[in-house]
Order: C-alpha cells, then sequence, then structure tokens
C-alpha cells in the first residue's frame, strides 16, 4: 500500500447492520481518492434505474491522500451519490476536520446505503463501528445535532449531520459538520432518506508519507509562492470576524467566524453571509445580526442558502403579482428581509408543511405545480438545479462549457476563471496589483493553453481552456485541495507573476511515492471527468442536447455580475472590454461544443464518449458498461 492513505474504506449497510472494510488501494492507482474514488464507487454500484431516494443508492464519503497531511490545505472531503435533483450523480465539497478525523481513524472513504428501520447516526472511534438509535435527534437542527453528540461522545468527536430538511428529503437540503463546513447538491435528502441523521467520528492515528524531506522542502516551497493577494469577501460588521482555519491549512484564508451580540459563534463568509443581508437592511435599517443569523437558520434546518436566495426571489415576485398569497402560503410576505419571514420559510420547507411540501421541490418544480404564470418570474437569476447564478458565459464565455457539462455550480472551476479576472479588474478600476493584462496574458497560455484564451472579446480558445480547467479540477478534486488555494495561479515571488502548476504533481509523488508529472496528474483527472461523465449519461443525461446553458443567457442582457458588478474583463490584446448587455451567441457556443467535443475525444453529433478514448484512459469496463446499454458513439 502506498503512503498517504489510511488503507480501508468502511462500508455500511444500514438496513441490515452488515458492516465491511474495502482495501483503499482498489481505487487509488486510477483514481488517486476523493472524487475519483467516489465516482468508482458509484458506477460499480449504482445503476442509471436507482432513485436517488431507493435504499440501494450510495452515499460516499472520500478523503484524498493529502488528508492529514499538514501544511498542504489538504483536508477537504467530499460526498457523492445520485441526487434527487435531475436523479443524477452529483458531489460537494466540505472542510473543517470531519474528514480527517475519518482518516485517523483507519478510513480513507465511507460508504452508507440501504436505510434502516428508525432514526439512526453512526459512531467511529478508530475500529469501534456502532449503529446508534437517534430517535431522540427526530427534528432536531443540524446544529443542534452536533452539539448534542459531542456533548454526549466528548468534543474531541467530529459530526457531519442533516437538520429536518434532510429527514424530510427536501430535494434541496444539505450536510452540516463542525467548523459550520456545509455542503449542498440535494444530498442531504439522500442521508434522511436512509434514516441516518448523523456520523460522528473520532481518530487517534497519523498518515506517513513517502518521502518527508521532500513534503517539507514543498511545505516552504508553497508558503513562498502562494501569493498573499486575495480577493476580500463582502460581510457583515467585519470587527467582528476573526479567522477560522481547516485542518492543515497552509496559512489561513477568508474563512471566518463571527460572534453576534447574544454569543453565538459561527461560519460567515461568501454567499451564505450576504444571501439575505440587502433584504434585511431594506426591513430593519441596520440589521446588525441579521444576515449572520439567517446563515446559521439555513445551516440549522440543513438548507441550501443559494437555493434559499433563488427561492426568496421567486416567492417576492410571485407575492408582487398577487399569484401567491401569504393567507395561501402561510407565509408573512409583508416581512421579507425579518427574521420571522425566513424563519418561518425554512420550517414550512423543512418540515413539508402546508405550502411548504410544494416548495420542497425546489424553485422549479415549485413554479411547475403552481403555475398561473409563475414560472415566467424566473428569469436570469437562478440556473437549473435552482441555485444562484455567477461568473456565468455571458461574462467569461468559458465558464459556458463547465457549466454545460456539470450536474450542478461547478464552483471550483468557475474560480479558475472569474478569480483572476475579478482581481485584473479590480487593478483596472485603480486598486494597484501585479495582475495586469501581461500576467492574465501569460497565466492564459500556462494553464488554459493559449494567451486568447485569457480574451474575453473571442470564442476562440475557450474550448482548450475549459479542458484543461476541467482536468486540473478534477485531480485537484481527488487529492483533495482546498479551493481558496490551489491552483497557486498567480504569485507574488516569481518573475512573471504567473504561478507554479507542477506542485500538485509534486506533493502527490512526495505523499504518496507515485512516480507521477504534472501531465500525469491532469491525465488522472481527465480519466475521473470522463468517469463522471459515464456516470451522468447513464442516468440519463443526452450528451450533446443536454449539454446546454439555461435560456436566459442566450436572450437576457447581461445585468452585472458577483465582484465584478461593471462586467469588465480583459478584451484583445488585454485592453479592457465591458460585457454589460451582452449575451451569449448560441451559433458561437454550439461551434465552441463541437471543438470541446473534438478535444475530448467524443462523438461531436451526439456528445457520447468513443470507446477508443475510454480504452485509452484505462476505463475499459466503463467502455463495456455503456456499450451494454446502448450509450456510446
Amino acid at each position: 500500500m502506498r503512503r498517504g492513505y489510511a488503507g480501508n474504506i468502511l462500508s455500511v449497510d444500514l438496513s441490515n447492520g452488515y458492516i465491511t472494510k474495502i482495501p483503499t488501494e482498489n481505487y487509488t492507482d486510477r483514481f488517486i481518492g476523493g472524487r475519483g474514488m467516489g465516482l468508482k464507487t458509484y458506477w460499480d454500484d449504482v445503476s442509471g434505474n436507482v432513485d436517488a431516494f431507493d435504499p440501494e443508492n450510495r452515499l460516499v464519503f472520500a478523503t484524498g491522500p493529502v488528508c492529514g497531511v499538514p501544511g498542504f490545505a489538504g483536508s477537504r472531503w467530499q460526498i457523492c451519490g445520485k441526487s434527487p435533483v435531475g436523479n443524477q450523480f452529483s458531489y460537494c465539497n466540505l472542510g473543517g476536520s470531519w474528514g480527517v478525523q475519518l482518516k485517523f481513524a483507519g478510513f480513507d472513504g465511507l460508504i452508507v446505503f440501504g436505510k434502516a428501520e428508525g432514526l439512526v447516526y453512526l459512531y467511529i472511534d478508530n475500529d469501534r463501528i456502532e449503529i446508534r438509535d437517534a430517535s431522540a435527534l427526530q427534528g432536531k437542527g443540524a446544529i443542534d445535532t452536533r452539539e448534542i453528540l459531542k456533548g454526549e461522545l466528548g468534543r474531541s468527536v467530529r459530526v457531519v449531520a442533516v437538520g429536518p430538511a434532510g429527514e424530510n428529503m427536501v430535494s434541496y437540503a444539505s450536510f452540516l459538520a463542525d467548523s459550520d463546513s456545509s455542503g449542498g447538491g440535494g444530498l442531504g435528502g439522500v442521508m434522511g432518506s436512509k434514516n441516518l441523521k448523523a456520523v460522528a467520528v473520532r481518530g487517534e492515528d497519523r498518515i506517513d508519507v513517502a518521502d518527508p524531506e521532500s513534503i517539507q522542502n514543498l511545505k516552504k516551497r508553497v508558503q513562498d509562492v502562494k501569493s498573499a493577494l486575495s480577493l476580500e469577501m463582502p460581510s457583515q460588521s467585519t470587527e467582528k470576524l476573526r479567522k477560522n482555519t481547516c485542518y492543515g491549512c497552509i496559512d489561513g484564508c477568508i474563512r471566518a467566524n463571527y460572534k453576534s451580540e447574544d454569543g453565538q459563534v459561527g461560519k460567515f463568509l461568501c454567499q451564505p453571509s450576504f444571501f439575505y443581508s440587502i433584504r434585511a437592511q431594506r426591513y430593519y435599517g441596520d440589521p446588525k445580526d441579521v444576515p449572520f443569523k439567517a446563515n446559521k437558520l439555513c445551516d440549522d434546518y440543513g438548507i441550501d442558502s443559494r437555493v434559499v436566495e433563488t427561492m426568496i426571489m421567486w416567492l417576492s415576485r410571485c407575492s408582487k403579482a398577487n399569484i401567491i398569497t401569504e393567507e395561501e402560503a402561510g407565509i408573512p410576505f409583508s416581512k421579507i428581509g425579518s427574521i420571522e419571514y425566513l424563519d418561518t420559510l425554512l420550517r414550512k420547507i423543512s418540515f413539508r408543511e402546508g405550502f411548504g411540501d410544494i416548495l420542497a421541490n425546489g424553485p422549479h418544480k415549485a413554479a411547475e405545480i403552481v403555475g398561473n404564470g409563475s414560472e415566467k418570474l424566473i428569469t436570469d437569476y437562478m440556473i437549473g438545479t435552482g441555485e444562484n447564478e455567477v461568473y456565468g458565459a455571458r461574462l467569461y464565455i468559458t465558464t459556458g462549457l463547465l457549466y454545460a457539462m456539470e450536474p450542478r455550480m461547478p464552483i471550483q472551476q468557475l474560480h479558475e476563471i472569474s478569480i483572476q479576472a475579478m482581481m485584473w479588474a479590480i487593478r483596472e478600476m485603480g486598486m494597484d496589483n501585479y495582475l495586469t493584462s501581461d500576467v492574465i496574458r501569460a497565466i492564459g497560455k500556462r494553464f488554459w493553453g493559449s494567451e486568447i484564451a485569457a480574451d474575453f472579446s473571442t470564442y476562440e480558445g475557450k474550448a482548450l481552456a475549459a479542458a484543461k480547467i476541467q482536468d486540473r479540477q478534477y485531480a485537484k478534486e481527488s487529492l483533495i485541495l482546498c479551493d481558496f488555494s490551489w491552483p497557486i495561479i498567480h504569485s507574488h515571488a516569481t518573475e512573471d507573476h504567473v504561478g507554479d502548476p507542477t506542485l500538485e504533481s509534486q506533493i502527490c509523488r512526495a505523499i504518496t511515492g507515485k512516480d507521477i508529472s504534472e501531465e500525469g496528474l491532469y491525465e488522472v483527472g481527465e480519466r475521473v471527468f470522463n468517469l463522471q461523465r459515464a456516470a451522468l449519461i447513464r442516468d440519463g443525461r443526452k450528451g450533446r442536447e443536454d449539454d446546454s446553458l439555461d435560456e436566459f443567457n442566450y436572450t437576457v442582457p447581461l445585468k452585472g455580475d458577483f465582484g465584478n458588478p461593471s462586467c469588465i474583463v480583459p478584451g484583445k490584446d488585454g485592453e479592457p472590454l465591458s460585457r454589460m448587455g451582452m449575451v451569449v451567441d448560441r451559433n458561437e457556443f454550439e461551434g465552441m461544443k463541437d471543438e470541446y467535443y473534438e478535444i475530448r475525444g467524443w462523438d461531436v453529433e451526439t456528445g457520447l464518449q468513443r470507446r477508443e478514448k475510454l480504452e485509452a484512459l484505462n476505463l475499459v469496463e466503463v467502455a463495456e458498461g455503456l456499450n451494454s446499454v446502448g450509450l456510446l458513439a
């Protein structure tokens, strides 16, 4: 067994209580860990005709080889499985230290399937593994559940739990773990469908590495090249924020804890920190702790704030159009922006009370049920999964292909384009930094395949850029490395200010002993991406027909974007270009897809995979599986 792994994956059948161990080495050679390990399990065990809430669906909790090795921000962990959103494979990514404790307990991953007769939680304390009664936790919030279990089992235990939304199989139910690490993708409802309330874990082991001396040298190298230049995320009352780092972080990031006036402490950053802030400000004048409280309500009910944000927007429009009234819904629309409004909305959804039972299906399905023109009130503020739309194709072009190929918003992939572009835009607006147009073009050449990939006035070079981003990000999601730190695309310490994309493969080699280069790591990423493509096709995705953008991208002019309200991007020769008011050119986008399929080695006409490409990626069994159901080109 190579270093960097605990050596086993824990498999738990909740239907009969049967617990087994699977050697991790069954997955490491081709897939490394993380997303790759989760996908391989899913491919082997979840057929296309299994529904998301079927007991045979697998919920895979996966770590990677970097998890538990300090200094590289590699202690992220993933949850994968078939989601009720589209009834297809999906995933989410969480931080904190739950994944580290699972690995220290001796397990690189956890596979859960079946369904318990009553509500239970899983307790893992090194080799002690028990399925325990959780009836006393019925209806409890995810935060309350976590704190109750830590009170009973000891503060050193780490807990991931679902709230009432997960128990009641809300389609956008989420997970919550220690450090308020949260994960969406609709998979919280899958955990609830198995009558699994929580997983509590504690471990005492440590992870060996293949080359300790190289590890120390790489830690120093990463510290040297990792730039202190980063985006400041908007938040409320920054004087109440304190830095909060996950296990094994490099040097901390924008992740922060907030302490409210009543003493409540919790994570408060990015979208969950401001999704309710404008409405709260309108209602209260001075919202004080309300945005934070709104964040914690979503966490405790166990419901994805991205979908809550779009649900509120849709409901507000329906209320103004008199399509849905307060009396019919039992929701105080006149108090939107208040804690009372949000708490009522979340409670009704999470417990499927009255009108909340309709809303539990997500905004698109709810609009279909409500009818009366309500579906026309969904415009360009949400994508097909119900999540809010940011960093889209109307602004960054390349991101259109990233959106089109995924079962949910691929935020890690989107960041590879958007963060660099936003930092360049900030410089153009007079806030000095080193991300000049020359640096952006150099980044395009090194990371995205060409300088023209960094010219957002043209569709040229964007197909190759998308493929390169996907391969790199899927390798990253298999290691697993934190999105806030990786890849290191730009640096204050290099002469040209371009980062070092070889670091991930060097870290993988030093930890595992696996002889792998930068290109070899990208090949792993391409393999994992193709495995996900095959899984999605088997789940019912129609290839080219479904590789599409939401219609608003072609018809609704761009009005602004998160972090870049003026929509300023590098154009030809790095000159500033505003894409305000622009839409995606349908013909250009289809031509970009042609080029993308050629790069991928897929059939251009159908978007289906070819046997030759899958076999070249050492996915022979996947080619056979697709061929057996007529889904190869």
